[in-house]
């Protein structure tokens, strides 16, 4: 690399392939203007020359270290220009070093995987080279999840690249079109709390609400008894969301609802303590149950055992036991 001064007006910033090697998605930062500002530029950006444009430099890395010195009125910068290196030597240039200087976050490591892509890697050389070092599964479904992020909007993918939605959460928004996407997104995981099992039952429920009623996602979670639920500022965040999936969950399987209703009510006559829980098979779809103590000695596992062969002599739990067979 050639060490030297280059005019900020030389580099491409406009260009269609301006950004080839630009993996930052993040916003402009005022604490690289004022360290810039106090201290100078520490360490030189990486330019490579535009083949195709003379006296041209395409940016290698440094993207927001150039835009920074422009706000601040400086008219050079001082930056290493590559010779000899190859698109993929480029790419792996400026992968490793933004690895050694700040990491990536979701957004970014998508980016990173779908121009990887495009210059000619296979999903093999991708999971055996790449994602090892971004941190994601070397599997290609989950790398193509990654990528498909890409194409949601904005505002959800700044909710991901600021840790508000993990990737988890936005793979399920994928699916949905634009105006389901993003509703769904508000109900499930910006006014509420969900976690990723809870939101993909929740809106696997909606789809076939869609169908069943006749309804759009979007008429469902504009609903009167959401909107409610939402604007309930004593609950919080977390309860609102179970209050949310539990209402979506009864439109979609009123009697299996209801059952479970029952069933809770059911259990919480047995006057048991929390160490003693009770559930019953998926959608009451056999007629056992299953029941779990948490004890940390004797003295409580007896007491436990004790109250649940208490309610048996009582015949308290044939009810329970009626209600599972019962649907």
């Amino acid at each position: 690399m050639d060490l030297m001064q280059v005019s900020l007006k030389n580099i491409d910033l406009s260009s269609e392939d301006h950004d080839r090697y630009l993996f930052n998605c993040r916003q402009d930062s005022n604490a690289l203007i004022s360290s810039i500002k106090d201290v100078g530029l520490i360490n030189p950006v990486i330019l490579k020359k535009n083949q195709d444009a003379d006296g041209v430099y395409i940016i290698v890395c440094g993207y927001q270290r150039i835009k920074a010195c422009q706000k601040l009125g400086q008219v050079s910068i001082e930056a290493k220009v590559i010779n000899g290196l190859n698109d993929e030597e480029i790419m792996l240039l400026a992968l490793h070093d933004n690895l050694s200087s700040r990491g990536f976050n979701e957004i970014e490591k998508a980016i990173v995987l779908k121009k990887f892509l495009e210059i000619g890697y296979s999903y093999d050389r991708l999971m055996s080279e790449i994602t090892p070092l971004l941190g994601v599964p070397p599997n290609k479904n989950i790398i193509d999840k990654y990528i498909d992020i890409l194409t949601l909007d904005t505002e959800i993918k700044k909710s991901v690249t600021d840790d508000e939605l993990e990737p988890e959460k936005a793979f399920l928004l994928i699916t949905l079109d634009g105006v389901e996407r993003d509703i769904v997104w508000r109900v499930l995981f910006r006014e509420s709390s969900t976690n990723v099992n809870e939101a993909k039952e929740t809106i696997r429920n909606l789809l076939d609400l869609k169908q069943i009623k006749n309804k759009e996602i979007v008429e469902l979670l504009s609903s009167k008894e959401i909107s409610l639920i939402i604007s309930d500022k004593k609950s919080n965040k977390r309860q609102r969301g179970e209050r949310i999936c539990r209402l979506i969950k009864t439109m979609r399987y009123p009697v299996i609802s209801k059952k479970e209703d029952e069933f809770d009510r059911s259990c919480r006559e047995l006057g048991l303590d929390n160490d003693v829980r009770i559930n019953h098979s998926r959608y009451f779809e056999g007629d056992e149950i299953r029941i779990t103590i948490k004890a940390s000695n004797e003295e409580k596992l007896r007491m436990s055992i004790e109250k649940l062969l208490s309610n048996i002599k009582n015949g308290t739990f044939k009810k329970i036991f009626s209600i599972c067979k019962d649907i």
